[in-house]
């Protein structure tokens, strides 16, 4: 592997096959870390006697620029005979005995964005034995060969072994160069406040192969605007979170490319992986004067889909492209989990999320681009059926039950709210207490509903300002819910914007 400064740094990751190099150009170049993904793009093959070449290729030559050895030695194939025949199939996972590295490391080839030139494939190490979560390339940066770095290489060029390769750079070199800078400062404006892309509620799990299938995390909906040094948070109703997850400020250790633009999920996961949204909640609650403090549940950013990255506004390209890249570019285990799909198997994958608890799944059309409306291309199935309404006051406590007796919720229909029904379980009586406080200062005089409902005990109205998740059996002929079980208030959506969900086709074509 060879550190070479042409056009732009990269490091040139060459394989003795048949005779000659297969080439690939890494940009942000290898690591030890396991699962660290580096994009690859296939180059043209080297001869053999170029592999221990340190030197200066001069300007007016391709490649032209400063190369060092950055680190050499063997390699044996971990999967198949022919490493030819290998790479043909896109695929190589190799063994490496090197300097610096060692161990499992995987080549796979992937499809070529629309319009893209050239051949790019991912390079990442994979788990073993010598995979180093603290591996830096700062660290690694010196010559196996010589010793020196690319630096010290640079500062002895006059003296330097030179290369001439046997293909012109262009008709003249440094127009390359500039049109390399020029399309740098032509990069797209970063979407700073984009609106998320909503589901729509369909009755049942459905098969089609133009479909892809992902399961539906249980927290908060959040857009993140992910800089060098500034992290932006927002909810789907434009609410800052970051005040609420500061650990999130750490968002660009967890992206191989910055700035990005992500959409996802926070979520609390408890030790199978599920998200549990009650003890998200909990981070909203303050702590109770004269209780022990205890550290906030880690929350976790599931992100499933990505709107800018490398300099592109990527909104107009097809969902599968811009999740393959998403992918591509999470670094695991820094607070970021990549949110998996499957292709075509819709109930399949709703019979998991029944089998585990889950809350449901989220079907989308594989070419859909990325809207900020409530679009038929993306659709929910619900697992258990749960609905998001607004609190417009609660009855009066009897027997031995403390604060309220049950929240009256409804939904916003024509500008009017419309009462669904009392919610009378869910809470211990810390959660009763915590409520109570929420609901005190939003108190009023008269119903906020568009037709005041019959109570078995006295009601207390307040401002329709909150908003609950509610589970719930079914919905009754009369609009009331049926068992309704209280889950948790949502901060991420505004009161005005509760409607009733119906459930629809889920086809956009139909």
């Amino acid at each position: 592997m060879q550190e070479h400064r042409a056009t732009r740094l990269h490091w040139d990751f060459r394989l003795e096959v048949n005779g000659v190099m297969p080439s690939w150009a890494i940009t942000k170049g290898p690591t030890m870390i396991a699962g660290e993904k580096r994009l690859a793009m296939n180059t043209e093959d080297h001869p053999l006697d170029y592999r221990t070449f340190e030197g200066v290729i001069p300007d007016g030559n391709y490649g032209a620029g400063e190369v060092i050895v950055w680190d050499e030695g063997f390699y044996s194939l971990y999967e198949g005979d022919d490493p030819a025949e290998q790479i043909a199939k896109g695929k190589l996972k190799i063994v490496i005995a090197g300097h610096k590295l060692k161990g499992l490391f995987t080549l796979v080839k992937m499809k070529p964005r629309e319009g893209e030139r050239g051949e790019p494939w991912l390079f990442f190490k994979d788990h073993d034995e010598y995979e180093d979560p603290n591996w830096t390339i700062e660290a690694n940066a010196k010559s196996v060969k010589s010793g020196m770095t690319l630096a010290q290489l640079q500062q002895k060029r006059k003296d330097a072994p030179i290369w001439k390769s046997n293909r012109a750079s262009s008709a003249d070199g440094t127009a390359v160069k500039r049109g390399v800078r020029a399309k740098a400062a032509h990069a797209d404006p970063i979407p700073r406040d984009p609106k998320p892309m909503l589901t729509t509620l369909v009755e049942a799990p459905f098969d089609d192969e133009r479909w892809l299938f992902e399961l539906k995390w249980d927290g908060y909906r959040a857009i993140a605007v992910v800089e060098k040094d500034k992290v932006t948070l927002t909810s789907r109703n434009a609410k800052d979170l970051l005040h609420q997850f500061p650990e999130m400020n750490d968002l660009a250790r967890a992206f191989l490319s910055i700035p990005v633009v992500v959409d996802g999920e926070l979520c609390v996961l408890d030790a199978q992986g599920k998200p549990d949204f009650q003890a998200l909640q909990s981070r909203d609650k303050p702590a109770v004067r004269g209780a022990a403090r205890r550290k906030p549940s880690p929350v976790t950013f599931v992100v499933f889909d990505l709107l800018y990255a490398d300099g592109r506004d990527l909104r107009e390209r097809p969902l599968e492209e811009r999740k393959r890249l998403l992918e591509s570019i999470v670094v695991p285990d820094r607070g970021v989990l990549y949110s998996k799909h499957v292709i075509g198997t819709g109930k399949q994958l709703f019979a998991l999320a029944e089998e585990r608890g889950l809350e449901g799944i989220v079907g989308k059309v594989r070419t859909s681009p990325y809207r900020s409306i409530r679009s038929r291309e993306w659709v929910k199935i619900k697992a258990k059926q749960r609905q998001e309404l607004v609190i417009g006051g609660l009855t009066e406590p009897r027997g031995s039950r403390a604060e309220f007796g049950a929240l009256l919720v409804g939904y916003y229909e024509g500008g009017d709210l419309h009462y669904a029904g009392h919610v009378g379980t869910g809470f211990d009586a810390k959660l009763l207490r915590s409520l109570s406080a929420k609901l005190k200062p939003l108190e009023r005089k008269t119903s906020p509903f568009v037709e005041t409902p019959k109570t078995n005990t006295p009601a207390h109205w307040v401002k329709p300002q909150l908003v609950a998740e509610i589970a719930f059996a079914e919905w009754t002929r009369e609009g009331i819910l049926r068992q309704p079980v209280f889950i948790g208030l949502r901060i991420d959506k505004e009161a005005k914007t509760v409607v009733r969900e119906r459930a629809q086709h889920p086809d956009p074509d139909a």
